[in-house]
């Protein structure tokens, strides 16, 4: 053995003695844990710092030292944590100081589901957001068509029919106006789209078309096609729309980075752009075509963990077999996605008592369920992580049904399966979700747009009682993570905080079921060391602790002492020790 070798074995034999003394020897007043991190530090041969940012209001996550004022940072990760003092043990000649200017500072908020690159491209589309009325939507498309090509797409989405009056739009309105264009809309949800005439031509979608399994061709009251899509119909429209170019999509994913660090995002869980119909194979194009090749040309600023279809499991599998599941500091395979239904917006949440505006139904299973629990099981036992969108109660209660049968089938580990939305729940449900165990990946901003009309869809009891319990399932002790489902809602992690912790829908005045309002720390936690935990990233991301990646963001106050009606706003960003984002006005901040 050579002496480097006998002094690494002598290192680490004094590393596990160190627990041991700190519990029984007694605590002198001037022990620290930043002083614990630098022997160590030095036991383990870590760099002199390379920045050390300080004179902040800095809330760790970490809850060994939750609070602290400086950083010690070298490639790229965490030296020291603590007073400036304490983390000057790590400084050299070279060390460059950040004044953090008093700012309160956090972990980079981990958005726990987008769908990254294609909300990159839509923020090139037509955005129907604003829209409030029908003749609004009848301008606006005519204002397009004036302006487009002739025989040319025009394309759009984030319309609501809820927020005109609950009307779905209809073919007949913008035909007129629209004579050369073909037209395809999808609803803020991303669950339903709209298309005019010619579009519904051209995709041979006419009255003797069926419906597609999971999904709905809309018919206006005479029988004939009103021009709206549900669920799996869309991809009659879609599979003949023109395809964003490799370039569009790789434009996409930098636009996409550039965004979300301008919002102090600095990780992201991305689902990617698989919805039922769709096919499977453009997640794994975008895996392939995008991802790494952002990464090998180290054009990746935001840290990403990508999940693939269900249905592509084995061969996701065997890829993790072969390349690992992180393939770089900035890249990761999260897992596995599955759909079992649809939107509340969309009347196509699974609900088990019918909508109460439309007795008739109880939304759609948009997948087969013996499929589903099968793919489930075989998923599980070849180790992926599971994400599955649940929406309505009956759906929720399903998965809990699927994820018994799981554990009972394939026995205790640590898989942190995943349910995606969980926002509507049978009493009982919240505690049921927590004796699963299942982590819940919750987008506080829905319930902004969902507020205005659940009583509609679902009635007075069901829509004011087991809508967005987020209370309930903290308290019940499931872990929530947090995220904006971009870009159905804006990625936007402080107002998925506020949402979280006001639930005041724009223009009311009274929170939507104050009940469910969760404390502003714990919707902080839900934003970073709980969406990190849910996606496997916590040895990485979501606390500032030694070791861990320098990513934080920086506040233009401290958000634990803000007003609910206020938001901080984010002055800069860092990701791995560096600034990648200052706000224009931070100089006079």
């Amino acid at each position: 053995m050579g002496r480097k070798q006998r002094r690494l074995c002598l290192g680490l034999r004094f590393l596990v003695m160190i627990p041991i003394f700190i519990v029984l020897a007694p605590a002198p007043s001037s022990f620290s844990w930043s002083s614990y991190h630098a022997m160590v530090n030095s036991l383990t041969g870590a760099t002199t710092a390379e920045t050390i940012a300080t004179n902040g209001v800095i809330w760790t996550g970490d809850s060994s030292l939750p609070w602290a004022t400086s950083l010690a940072i070298s490639r790229g990760r965490i030296l020291s944590v603590g007073s400036l003092r304490e983390v000057q043990r790590n400084a050299g000649s070279e060390t460059q100081y950040v004044d953090l200017g008093g700012k309160f500072v956090a972990p980079g908020f981990v958005d726990s589901h987008v769908h990254f690159i294609p909300s990159g491209i839509k923020m090139n589309y037509v955005n129907m957001r604003d829209v409030r009325s029908r003749s609004d939507f009848v301008e606006k498309v005519e204002l397009l068509a004036k302006v487009t090509k002739k025989g040319s797409w025009i394309i759009g989405d984030n319309w609501n029919h809820h927020n005109w009056g609950g009307d779905l739009p209809q073919a007949s309105w913008i035909d007129s106006v629209t004579p050369d264009n073909p037209v395809w809309m999808v609803r803020m949800d991303g669950h339903m789209g709209f298309a005019n005439s010619r579009a519904l031509a051209e995709a041979g979608i006419d009255t003797n078309v069926p419906d597609p399994e999971g999904g709905i061709i809309v018919k206006d009251n005479e029988g004939g096609l009103s021009g709206v899509l549900s669920e799996s119909a869309m991809a009659l429209i879609t599979r003949i729309l023109p395809q964003p170019s490799l370039a569009d999509r790789r434009d996409g994913l930098l636009r996409a980075c550039t965004h979300a660090l301008s919002r102090g995002i600095t990780s992201v869980v991305d689902f990617g752009a698989y919805i039922p119909g769709v096919p499977a194979e453009q997640s794994w194009n975008d895996l392939r075509d995008v991802y790494l090749w952002a990464d090998s040309k180290a054009k990746l600023s935001v840290r990403v963990s990508a999940f693939l279809p269900l249905q592509t499991w084995a061969r996701l599998a065997g890829r993790v077999a072969e390349k690992g599941r992180i393939l770089s500091q900035w890249l990761r395979i999260g897992g596995v996605k599955a759909f079992a239904d649809g939107s509340l917006g969309s009347s196509s949440a699974l609900f088990h008592e019918p909508y109460a505006d439309d007795p008739s139904n109880h939304g759609v299973f948009v997948v087969d369920p013996e499929w589903l629990l099968k793919a489930i099981i075989d998923a599980d036992k070849a180790g992926l992580q599971i994400a599955v969108h649940v929406i309505g109660d009956a759906a929720v209660d399903h998965l809990l049904s699927v994820v018994e049968i799981m554990n009972a089938t394939n026995g205790p580990r640590d898989r942190r399966f995943r349910l995606e939305h969980v926002q509507h729940m049978t009493t009982g449900g919240p505690a049921r979700v927590a004796s699963s165990g299942v982590i819940a990946s919750v987008q506080p901003m829905h319930l902004l747009d969902d507020a205005i009309y659940v009583k509609q869809k679902l009635g007075e009891e069901r829509g004011a009682k087991g809508s967005y319990l987020f209370n309930s399932l903290l308290t019940n002790g499931t872990i929530l993570a947090l995220g904006s489902d971009w870009n159905v809602a804006p990625l936007d992690a402080l107002g998925g905080i506020q949402a979280a912790v006001r639930r005041i829908p724009k223009g009311w005045t009274v929170p939507f079921i104050d009940s469910e309002i969760i404390p502003v720390e714990a919707a902080l936690k839900g934003y970073t060391v709980n969406a990190a935990h849910a996606a496997f990233m916590d040895e990485d991301v979501g606390s500032l602790a030694v070791g861990k990646l320098a990513d934080f963001v920086v506040l233009s106050e401290n958000l634990l002492m803000s007003t609910a009606e206020t938001m901080p706003k984010v002055m800069a960003t860092y990701v791995g020790g560096v600034q990648v984002y200052a706000r224009d006005d931070l100089a006079d901040s």
